[in-house]
């Protein structure tokens, strides 16, 4: 089974570099890329599920992919992006310099720091695995593509786990891709780790030529944003 693991299309929320919850809406960029994502998705021929965060950002993105392939989207919760609670809508600096003691713990506490209404880097990861454990028990043996479609964060913390890498620290080296990028795995039921197979792959997007990295949660690694 091929795992295609989609970013959803951009937010106002990406463009201002904000902490986002739950509600942020695509721009009409984000709906052209996932237009053009779900060309690219329905062209292939081999996506037998679809599967998405509830955040509006990637359940907008995820009824346009399901429109082409002809299938509806499931919605799992535990596929959100990591809930930053009270710090939704700041500019992650705007937050750091107003609540200058919680940002220190932020910088020492790791992935077990726990935004103040939010959850924690370690609690993202453990969801995230428990999504992929489910969508292995219910396609491991299937011979197409599952498209997943999500944030930035729980991404990288979903490829971390599948390529079998530890959940002590965050993962850093598979942050930032770009909104509806694909990053594909082979799983196969009789084997682990998982094989990587592309990561963050935009060609099948019209160039921007304004665009910049533009990350769902800009302290989403637990280091210096900057």
């Amino acid at each position: 089974m091929r795992l295609l693991l989609a970013r959803h299309g951009q937010t106002t929320g990406n463009k201002d570099r904000r902490l986002q919850g739950a509600e942020d809406p695509l721009t009409s960029l984000g709906r052209r890329q996932a237009g053009e994502l779900a060309s690219y998705l329905a062209g292939r021929g081999d996506v037998t599920a679809l599967y998405a965060s509830p955040y509006v950002r990637a359940r907008e993105t995820a009824r346009v992919v399901g429109r082409a392939l002809g299938l509806e989207p499931v919605l799992r919760p535990g596929l959100a992006e990591l809930n930053v609670g009270d710090a939704a809508g700041y500019r992650f600096d705007d937050w750091a310099a107003q609540f200058p003691e919680e940002s220190e713990q932020f910088r020492t506490g790791g992935v077990d720091y726990r935004w103040p209404g939010g959850e924690s880097g370690r609690q993202l990861g453990e969801r995230t695995a428990c999504e992929v454990d489910h969508i292995l028990r219910e396609h491991g043996e299937d011979e197409g593509s599952v498209v997943v479609i999500s944030h930035g964060g729980a991404l990288a913390w979903m490829l971390m786990y599948l390529l079998g890498e530890s959940g002590d620290r965050w993962p850093s080296e598979h942050l930032n891709l770009d909104n509806c990028s694909i990053t594909e795995v082979r799983v196969s039921h009789n084997s682990s780790p998982a094989v990587l197979l592309r990561r963050n792959e935009t060609g099948h997007l019209t160039p921007d030529p304004d665009a910049e990295p533009a990350p769902d949660t800009e302290a989403a690694t637990g280091e210096d944003p900057d």
